[in-house]
């Protein structure tokens, strides 16, 4: 049995695991970024979907980045200390990886927080003219999402990010930039986990990053206008982080970028639950009319 665990090292010598699905003699493979936390593994939906594309004769990678779970005490990496650019090393390490294995077609797919990773890469990226499409499964707008829900002040999230930029800012005046902050300082939705002071300002403070990938709040996506392989958007109707409704966020989608195909699935959650075999077959359909 090949061993379907794999590992790549980052430039900035940080070890990625993966998941590595192969179908024989294959030239496409899709690769996986997850989103906040998780984890190559976590999501069900890869298990569906590696299944249907391998029996249509496409691979499929499920990376970890270097915001995987957390926090990694070994590594010191995890999602509460990442700096969100840095994905870019990350997402350069599996692209290497695959091309390495003889695979001329690479599908870039994202999950939440993923999603803007990818639209990030398609801008940063040093392999970005090798991705043949991308996939954007639940697209986020992380930075928005604390500021705005459905298009209204999020005002209690809001005021929580102001006084925690303060104190991370504070932090980092005073060289103690790794100190956590409040166990639920990070997340739109009342707060998921602790940041150190240095990612909180990285991902919401005045010069984020985060604001050049999928900034739906700003109703301008200027990485994302630029991008000229075909892109599929799919999100539920149920609890988002599009900042703005997620209607609206599928037609800014549409009307930034032509080669926008989206779906709305209904009474559908953010992870796609219950949805696995109908979001397959979305992918599958979409990568079929582009021959890959």
């Amino acid at each position: 049995m090949k061993y379907p665990i794999v590992q790549v090292k980052t430039k900035d010598d940080l070890w990625l695991y993966g998941l590595f699905l192969e179908a024989p003699k294959s030239e496409t493979v899709l690769i996986n970024v997850h989103g906040t936390a998780s984890n190559f593994y976590e999501e069900y939906f890869i298990e569906v979907l590696s299944e249907k594309l391998i029996e249509k004769g496409a691979s499929l990678l499920s990376s970890n980045n270097r915001g995987a779970s957390v926090y990694d005490p070994y590594q010191k990496s995890g999602a509460a200390v990442e700096k969100f650019e840095d994905c870019v090393k990350d997402i350069d390490s599996w692209i290497e990886f695959v091309m390495r294995r003889g695979y001329k077609n690479v599908v870039l797919s994202g999950h939440s927080l993923g999603t803007e990773k990818v639209v990030y890469y398609l801008g940063h990226g040093k392999y970005k003219d090798k991705v043949s499409a991308i996939i954007l499964l639940a697209p986020a707008d992380s930075f928005g999402s604390h500021r705005l829900y459905e298009g209204k002040p999020n005002v209690k999230t809001a005021h929580r990010v102001d006084v925690l930029l303060e104190e991370a800012e504070r932090l980092i005046r005073e060289g103690q930039k790794d100190k956590f902050l409040p166990r639920d300082a990070y997340g739109s939705h009342e707060g998921i986990m602790p940041k150190s002071a240095e990612s909180f300002v990285n991902f919401l403070g005045e010069n984020s990053k985060l604001t050049e990938a999928l900034s739906f709040h700003r109703k301008k996506l200027e990485i994302y206008g630029q991008i000229s392989v075909p892109i599929l958007a799919v999100i539920g109707d149920g609890e988002e982080y599009t900042a703005i409704p997620t209607k609206e966020a599928l037609e800014l989608l549409k009307s930034e970028n032509k080669n926008t195909e989206t779906h709305l699935f209904k009474n559908c959650d953010h992870d796609f639950q219950g949805k696995e075999i109908k979001l397959s077959e979305v992918v599958i359909n979409f990568l079929a009319k582009l021959s890959l």
